[in-house]
C-alpha cells in the first residue's frame, strides 16, 4: 500500500478533471440534507420586544403556512426534495468511483454525459446496497425512539414519565454511541462494496461480501487511511464553515445587543449567507470528490488492480 501515491494522486486526479467536482457536490449534498422543524403559533406575540412590523409579518406567515392546502404542497414538495436528493446523490457517488477509476486508468478527460450515463445504468443496484444496510439502523433508531414516546404517553402520571424518561435518556444515549461506532465500521465495509459493485460491476450481496473480505483482509491499511481522511476532512470542514461563523456570530450578537430594534443586522447577514453558500457547496464538493478518490484508489491498490504505472512516473506524481 502506497500512502503517499495514493493521497497525492486523488488530488490530481481531481484538480484535472474537474467535472468531478460537479459529482462531488451532487453526492455531498445527498449527505448533508436536512429536513424538519415546527413552530409555535404564539412565538410571535410573546416576542414583545420585537418591531410591531416584525409581529405582524410573523402572524401572516404562521397564518398562511396554518392552511391544510399550504401544508399539504409542503409536503409534497419536501418528498420531491428527498427524492431528487437521493438520485443525484446517488448518481454523484458513482459517477465519483467510476471518474477516478478511468482517470487512474489513463483516460484523458472525462464529460459530464459520460459519467451521468454510467450512473443511471447503476442506480438501483447501488442505492439497493445502501437501503439495506440502513435498514437494522432505522428498525433499531426507530424502534428505541418509539418506545420512549409510547411509554410516556401510556405512563400513569407524569411523575412516572418523567422518571421513566431519567432512567432512558442515558441508555439511550449510550447505545446511540455503540450504534454510531457500528456505524463508522459498516460504513466503511460499505464503503469497498461500494467500488466493488462498480469496478467489479458485482451484484448486491456478491460486492458485501467482496467489501467484508477486503476490509477484514486488509484492516491495518484501511484504518490508516480511515484516520488520515478523518482528520482531512474535520479541518477541511471547520474551514469550510468558518466564513459562515463570522458572518453569522457577529451580526446574531449586533441584533440583540441592539435589542432587536432594526432589521439590518439581519438583512446584512442573509446577503452574506446568501452569497456565500455557492462557495461553500464548491468546497464542500472538492471535498468529497477527493475523499471519494482516495478510497477507490486505496481500493485498487489493495485489490491489485491499479494499472501498471512506470518507477519513474510515480517519482513525478510526488513532485
Amino acid at each position: 500500500m502506497d500512502y503517499g501515491y495514493t493521497i497525492t494522486r486523488a488530488w490530481k486526479i481531481i484538480w484535472k478533471h474537474k467535472v468531478l467536482w460537479i459529482f462531488g457536490i451532487l453526492a455531498g449534498c445527498s449527505a448533508n440534507s436536512n429536513n424538519g422543524g415546527s413552530s409555535n403559533t404564539n412565538f410571535s406575540r410573546d416576542l414583545t420586544e420585537m418591531p410591531p412590523e416584525m409581529i405582524s409579518l410573523g402572524d401572516k406567515a404562521l397564518a398562511f403556512l396554518e392552511q391544510p392546502s399550504v401544508i399539504t404542497v409542503l409536503i409534497l414538495f419536501a418528498l420531491l426534495i428527498i427524492m431528487l436528493t437521493i438520485f443525484l446523490g446517488t448518481i454523484g457517488r458513482i459517477a465519483l468511483i467510476n471518474g477516478t477509476y478511468k482517470a487512474e486508468a489513463g483516460a484523458e478527460k472525462l464529460t459530464f454525459g459520460e459519467l451521468f450515463k454510467d450512473g443511471t445504468s447503476r442506480f438501483w443496484r447501488f442505492f439497493g446496497m445502501n437501503f439495506l444496510v440502513s435498514i437494522p439502523f432505522i428498525i433499531v433508531i426507530g424502534g428505541l425512539i418509539g418506545a420512549a414516546i409510547f411509554t410516556t404517553i401510556t405512563a400513569d402520571s407524569a411523575a412516572n414519565a418523567q422518571d421513566f424518561l431519567i432512567a432512558f435518556i442515558p441508555t439511550l444515549c449510550v447505545l446511540f454511541c455503540c450504534l454510531f461506532f457500528l456505524a463508522l465500521i459498516i460504513g466503511t465495509i460499505l464503503q469497498q462494496a461500494q467500488n466493488a459493485l462498480i469496478l467489479e460491476d458485482r451484484g448486491i450481496s456478491a460486492s458485501l461480501i467482496r467489501g467484508w473480505e477486503v476490509f477484514k483482509n486488509n484492516l491495518g491499511h484501511i484504518f490508516l487511511i480511515a484516520v488520515i481522511l478523518f482528520i482531512t476532512s474535520v479541518v477541511a470542514s471547520l474551514l469550510i464553515s468558518l466564513p459562515f461563523l463570522l458572518i453569522v456570530i457577529p451580526t446574531m450578537l449586533s441584533f440583540v445587543l441592539d435589542e432587536a430594534k432594526s432589521m439590518q443586522p439581519l438583512i446584512i447577514m442573509g446577503v452574506g449567507v446568501l452569497a456565500y453558500i455557492p462557495i461553500a457547496l464548491l468546497a464542500n464538493g472538492i471535498l468529497t470528490a477527493y475523499l471519494q478518490a482516495v478510497w477507490t484508489l486505496t481500493y485498487l491498490q489493495l485489490t491489485d488492480q491499479t494499472p501498471e504505472i512506470p518507477k519513474e512516473d510515480r517519482i513525478i506524481e510526488y513532485a
